[in-house]
């Protein structure tokens, strides 16, 4: 299995925000960020294994300003590590007002598992690190593994 670079996997989703998706003060409900952010996730799993993956878990989501009715929501995926059958991967959120500013609003860390013909975790690609941020993103995904590992433990 040849190992693949973290370009071949990025991903970007592009949504607006329409009244369903706000709550009575004009936000964004947190619950439609999170599916959003799963599937571009989970795309960008899929892109990197070749197969289905699912999510193991959410390590976190941090919403760090306001999405509102009529803005338009960019959401970008990339791998940040590779293991054996896992993935991690982050996602960063961006609202875009109508001049094209875009303000971060919100990051995610997801684990996602890939999926064998039998049902059960299979081995993934190897994530060809090619940048410094890239090899930085992947050395604290390692160290964030740890400590979910740890925390498994107790």
């Amino acid at each position: 299995m040849d190992a693949k670079p973290a370009s071949a996997s990025y991903t970007e989703k592009t949504e607006i925000v329409l009244p369903q998706h706000a709550n009575a003060i004009g936000t964004a409900f947190g619950g439609t960020i999170m599916s959003w952010v799963d599937i571009a996730a989970a795309v960008t799993a899929q892109r990197h294994c070749g197969r289905v993956a699912v999510t193991a878990s959410l390590d976190r989501l941090d919403f760090l300003a306001p999405i509102r009715t009529g803005d338009v929501v960019r959401l970008c995926a990339r791998m940040n590590a590779a293991f054996r059958s896992s993935m991690e991967v982050e996602v960063s959120v961006e609202r875009e007002d109508l001049s094209g500013a875009r303000v971060l609003c919100a990051r995610s860390i997801l684990t996602f598992v890939n999926i064998g013909d039998d049902g059960r975790p299979a081995a993934v690609p190897k994530l060809l690190l090619q940048t410094e941020d890239e090899r930085d993103r992947s050395d604290a995904a390692h160290r964030r593994r740890e400590a979910r590992r740890r925390r498994s433990d107790r």
